[in-house]
């Protein structure tokens, strides 16, 4: 840190910046970290998406269909749901560094599992431990630098560092797809495990531990298991009402959202994949091709629009950025074109960089400094949700609908959540520290 030294005498470093500085030799800077989480999490995501548009292919050669893929998707986001709120209350109480190391740990071994899987059952269930055993990271990275970020900067450091995952966009799905048309489905698998391996070493040389309250005691955790015995059950409801924003219906709302969103993506994933593969006549380099045009849209709108909402306010960038978003249903609903489908797919990644950071932003503003991980699990459980819902539904009406027909019903989706955010009021910034800590002091008295 490049601090004046009359300044440094006067004013005691930060407990991040002392996290930051016991790290290594020499000083980690804020923006270091940031990188390399950006970074980390390109690799990551390059790594999960180039093997998406193989997985169709992947589950033909095993003598299965889309619903076999949309029983996978659904195994990974229900192992997801249920993880996730452990995980985000993991990070608060042990720390981000482990939950970051732990999941990409993870990614790798699932990976390898998929190289070798012989069946579709056993790939369903290596793609629900995965989802297990990775839903801390996200909520993690996030919590790192929430932790990091002044409080007015936050949806932009999330955009850039999100601006990093969205790289794998771009590179991810139409490198596994060259691979896929070139090689065979063994070796996009076999790149995604060495990128894979390479962000877990990266973040384990590099990242820090930035939680304020890492370890806590065990007295602690004991007390906080007795508070769901029966009998201090309705204290243990007061408590963690206290723990969440004064207004539920914003809360309700960012959560509504991100539900709606990864619920009419989950929708539509599986029968798109096999829409564009026996419908369309695509290969595995054009859908890769499409996605990556996402990819790329979504990486420059976050690296560049991301800011936005600091500036302009969380709903109106949030509001903005689902109608972009519907774009990309829209598109597949009322067109055969590629050229056009993929500019869909732009504009739907414009969408996404808008909404995904002011979303995020916006729960950590109302969210207690003590409760940020408990709060961005829950937004991960509302997304896990809507991942195994969708897939659900497409078993169910596979039969029934037609490709059109489903990608008409998440248009209509995501335009009705949008209607919704229009109504209803957001109050970002409410702290409910004092009511929590009020709550307690009165129930131990």
């Amino acid at each position: 840190m490049n601090t004046q030294p009359s300044l440094a005498e006067s004013k005691p470093p930060s407990s991040s910046t002392r996290r930051l500085s016991s790290q290594g030799p020499g000083e980690l800077s804020f923006h270091k970290v940031m990188v390399v989480l950006a970074a980390c999490m390109a690799l990551q995501m390059t790594s999960f998406v180039m093997i998406l548009p193989v997985f169709a292919r992947r589950f033909s050669e095993l003598g299965a269909g889309a619903d076999a893929l949309a029983a996978s998707a659904m195994a990974y986001a229900l192992a997801s749901t249920l993880a996730s709120p452990f995980m985000g209350a993991l990070a608060d109480r042990f720390g981000q560094r482990p939950l970051v190391l732990g999941s990409l740990a993870v990614y790798v071994l699932a990976f390898s599992g998929y190289l070798f899987a012989s069946s579709a059952p056993v790939f369903i269930l290596l793609r629900g431990l995965a989802g297990a055993f990775t839903a801390g990271l996200v909520p993690a990275v996030t919590g790192i630098v929430a932790n990091l970020a002044p409080k007015q900067q936050r949806a932009q450091w999330i955009g850039i560092v999100n601006g990093g995952a969205s790289i794998g966009w771009i590179a991810g799905p139409l490198l596994g797809g060259v691979l896929y048309d070139h090689w065979g489905w063994p070796v996009p698998f076999v790149v995604s495990i060495i990128m894979a391996a390479v962000a877990f070493t990266m973040a384990f040389l590099t990242v820090p531990e930035t939680c304020n309250h890492p370890g806590r005691p065990i007295v602690e955790t004991e007390r906080s298991a007795q508070a769901f015995l029966p009998g201090n059950l309705r204290r243990s409801l007061r408590t963690f009402r206290a723990s969440l924003p004064g207004s539920l219906s914003a809360l309700i709302l960012m959560l509504g959202i991100y539900f709606a969103v990864m619920f009419a993506w989950a929708f539509i994933e599986p029968r798109f994949m096999f829409y564009a593969y026996d419908d369309l006549g695509w290969s595995s380099s054009m859908l890769g091709l499409v996605m990556s045009t996402y990819g790329i849209a979504m990486t420059l709108g976050e690296f560049s629009l991301s800011r936005l909402s600091d500036r302009l306010g969380r709903k109106p960038v949030i509001i903005f950025g689902l109608v972009l978003f519907a774009a990309q249903f829209a598109g597949l609903a009322f067109s055969r074109d590629y050229v056009w489908i993929a500019v869909t797919f732009v504009i739907a990644g414009l969408g996404n960089a808008l909404f995904d950071p002011a979303l995020s932003a916006c729960i950590l503003d109302i969210a207690p400094a003590d409760r940020q991980g408990q709060i961005l699990g829950i937004k991960n459980t509302a997304g896990s949700l809507g991942s195994i819902l969708g897939p659900a539904m497409v078993v169910l009406f596979t039969p029934l609908i037609e490709a059109q027909g489903i990608f008409l019903i998440a248009t209509g989706i995501v335009f009705l959540i949008t209607l919704i955010s229009v109504s209803v009021k957001i109050r970002p910034y409410t702290n409910q520290i004092g009511l929590v800590a009020s709550i307690i002091n009165r129930d131990s008295n």
